[in-house]
């Protein structure tokens, strides 16, 4: 299953990057957590967080730091963003309800029909996210010009 959640990762992220930001987001090495292991990094300034649910219940988090925002940001709006202001945190929301629609489009098409629900963006510094009753998560980790985003599908056995 892990290794069918990182390909609908990358395909999502690949789709709307190409698509609706034009950056080239480098890949890192995928990292697998189980129940109460802690991985995500402490470095991120702001997640946008989508709840998935029906015959999985899952969340996608899509996590970035400051700079990755602004970049994300800028290059989709046309506009240079220098600090997080209202449009940064819409733009997180829109790109972290992107992805986790395109995950759920490849859950779709193997007859895995899931609800999603509205984003919800968390704006700080070096803050915690953690999932009640998640078993597993895949963290896809990207870098956007030498800054750090994370992908995160956490979910339920």
């Amino acid at each position: 299953m892990n290794e069918k959640i990182i390909a609908y990762i990358e395909k999502a992220v690949d789709e709307i990057f190409s698509t609706m930001i034009f950056i080239q987001p480098v890949y890192e090495k995928p990292i697998i957590r189980k129940k109460n292991d802690v991985c995500v990094p402490k470095k991120k300034d702001i997640t946008g967080i989508v709840g998935l649910g029906g015959k999985l219940t899952a969340s996608v988090m899509v996590h970035f730091e400051k700079e990755s925002a602004l970049k994300v940001t800028s290059s989709m709006l046309g506009v240079d963003y220098k600090e997080i202001d209202s449009d940064v945190i819409d733009a997180v929301g829109e790109v972290s309800n992107m992805i986790s629609g395109g995950i759920k489009r490849e859950f779709a098409a193997i007859g895995i029909e899931l609800d999603q629900s509205l984003p919800i963006v968390v704006n700080g510094k070096d803050f915690d996210t953690n999932c009640i009753n998640i078993d597993n998560s895949v963290l896809m980790p990207f870098k956007i010009d030498g800054h750090n985003m994370f992908v995160e599908f956490s979910f339920k056995d």
